[in-house]
């Protein structure tokens, strides 16, 4: 391999994580272009550095798997990074899979699979910008914790008073648990609804059962 297509592979790794960092950094992500273009330039680098010892050390034997199942075993703890755990849930999850995406087209280049790339680099976009203003438009459900909790009265009463709030609101109780003891009841339900963001007038109708003396609401995969 000369050292003209060696820079083509290490070029067309700059570009196609380039486009891909590109549309991250646009969309004011963590990781953006210069990350996504040094992880695929990265990858690809390491793939020509093994092509060229096959060919130009015959001495020593290497096995082009190893390298690319460390390029995946190195770029999965960059992209854990990028993961972080707010209050309300997990963030940088598509970002995480970005620069593990970018990392194998680099794999690709370096192994002057251009076509593959590129097409690989066009259904990163199809994914980040066509399906990514879709998924806004369906009607996905979304899960919350609620936890109710209410001055000493009869259960069963208050666990209707709080369904029929719930149910006015459209919003569809997927499990329930309670608590009883001296100072009250604590009610602790799982909704589904198809609202993404949280119900604050449910939350306030809750409140004014009677007896009610907190409300607590949570995406299901947060902390209270």
């Amino acid at each position: 391999m000369t050292v003209a297509d060696s820079a083509a592979r290490l070029l067309a790794a700059f570009i196609t994580g380039g486009i891909v960092g590109l549309e991250r950094q646009i969309h004011g992500r963590p990781a953006g272009l210069r990350t996504h273009i040094l992880v695929s330039l990265g990858a690809a680098i390491a793939v020509v550095a093994g092509v060229h010892a096959e060919e130009n050390l015959p001495e020593i034997s290497i096995d082009t798997g190893r390298i690319i199942a460390g390029i995946i075993t190195g770029i999965g703890f960059l992209g854990a990074g990028t993961i972080v755990k707010y209050r309300e849930g997990v963030g940088g999850l598509t970002t995480a899979a970005c620069i593990w995406f970018v990392a194998m087209i680099g794999v690709l280049s370096g192994f002057a699979f251009y076509t593959l790339a590129g097409i690989a680099t066009a259904a990163a976009l199809l994914v980040l910008l066509v399906l990514d203003a879709l998924e806004d438009k369906l009607p996905l459900a979304s899960y919350w914790k609620l936890s109710v909790r209410s001055a000493p009265r009869q259960l069963e009463e208050f666990q209707k008073e709080c369904s029929d709030v719930l149910k006015e609101r459209g919003l569809h109780i997927k499990s329930s648990t309670f608590r009883i003891s001296e100072t009250g009841i604590e009610l602790n339900l799982v909704l589904r609804s198809k609202r993404r963001v949280t119900d604050f007038k449910a939350a306030e109708l809750l409140a004014n059962i009677q007896g009610v003396s907190s409300v607590k609401w949570a995406n299901r995969s947060g902390e209270w």
